[in-house]
């Protein structure tokens, strides 16, 4: 499996995940907020998703490492996820902006990298997902307080739901192109 072919399934699965996010969205109310208001502070969710990053970090940290530490990778991201679920709190949301920023930076690349259809537009929409990143890993407390927004909000669940929407659009068309055109650009 080679790296473009890698990209086609990140945009499609990128796409599900959106329909996903649009779909929790619009479930979203006041009247049961107070089951889903809990989900940023979940320490397992918040494990098992940091670890996935940690270990996507992996083959990025390898250029820039000593050799001496190259075998260390792997156990320090088990341990840093062990840590983490100790003694971070609100550890799903921190683990969500990790997520947020890895796909920002990927989708950003390769799109450039494999000359996506309008890959400004695109670049400019992965931006905002990164910056929605770098603030939940920053401020973790603020998924909470979108969620709850959200709930209550028709404006503000609306312009997230279409965020997604229009991301997930995005990436499925761009993914159908590239399958479609078979090779790389």
């Amino acid at each position: 499996m080679n790296d473009f072919t890698i990209y086609k399934l990140v945009l499609l699965l990128a796409a599900v995940l959106s329909g996903g996010i649009v779909w929790f969205i619009l479930r979203l109310k006041s009247d049961n907020i107070t089951r889903w208001e809990a989900l940023p502070r979940n320490r397992y969710a918040g494990v098992v998703l940091g670890f996935l990053c940690l270990l996507w970090c992996i083959p990025q940290a390898k250029p820039i490492v000593w050799t001496w530490m190259l075998s260390w990778l792997f156990p320090l991201a088990v341990v840093f996820s062990v840590i983490g679920f100790f003694f971070l709190d609100y550890l799903f949301a921190r683990a969500v902006g990790g997520f947020f920023i890895l796909t920002a930076y990927y989708m950003v690349h390769e799109s450039f990298t494999y000359h996506t259809a309008h890959g400004a537009v695109f670049a400019v929409m992965c931006w905002t997902l990164g910056i929605a990143g770098l603030f939940f890993s920053g401020k973790p407390y603020l998924l909470r307080d979108i969620l709850r927004k959200i709930a209550v909000s028709r404006k503000y669940k609306y312009v997230t739901a279409a965020f997604f929407a229009a991301f997930g659009l995005f990436c499925f068309s761009a993914g159908i192109i590239h399958l479609a055109a078979g090779t790389a650009a």
